[in-house]
């Protein structure tokens, strides 16, 4: 697993615990938020480059007809009927995208990121020093 990989697995698996961070984990996953935003922008860039067309997620509903069941109180007898419920998967389609116009969107994000992770860095100590162990 590259470096990459697991810092993003990682982050990801912070969003989960956000929930139940302590004030100092908080300030920190604040503080780090615009960092890792664009670290994520630039692992997406660079799939989307290898790639050599992008990935579009979402959500799509759709219909699982059941059948239920309920008692009769006048024959005494339980009675089927349908009871559609709503579920809901993920799709992943491939998009088109204009590689060129991917590579300049990640050179400007690579651009950005050490001025972000300096500003990590001191938000981050400021963090500490707030909110010591």
């Amino acid at each position: 697993m590259s470096i990459r990989l697991a810092s993003l697995t990682i982050i990801g698996s912070l969003g989960l615990l956000a929930a139940c961070a302590t004030p100092r984990e908080q300030c920190i996953a604040g503080a780090t938020q615009d960092y890792r935003s664009v670290e994520t922008a630039i692992a997406t860039a660079q799939g989307n480059i290898a790639r050599g067309y992008a990935l579009h997620t979402q959500t799509v509903p759709y219909t699982v007809t059941s059948t239920c069941y309920r008692n009769d109180p006048y024959r005494n007898i339980v009675l089927p009927y349908p009871c559609p419920s709503t579920q809901y998967r993920t799709q992943t389609t491939p998009v088109a995208i204009d590689v060129s116009e991917e590579r300049r969107k990640l050179a400007d994000y690579q651009k950005m990121l050490p001025q972000l992770r300096k500003q990590a860095q001191i938000q981050v100590q400021q963090c500490e020093a707030r909110f010591p162990e």
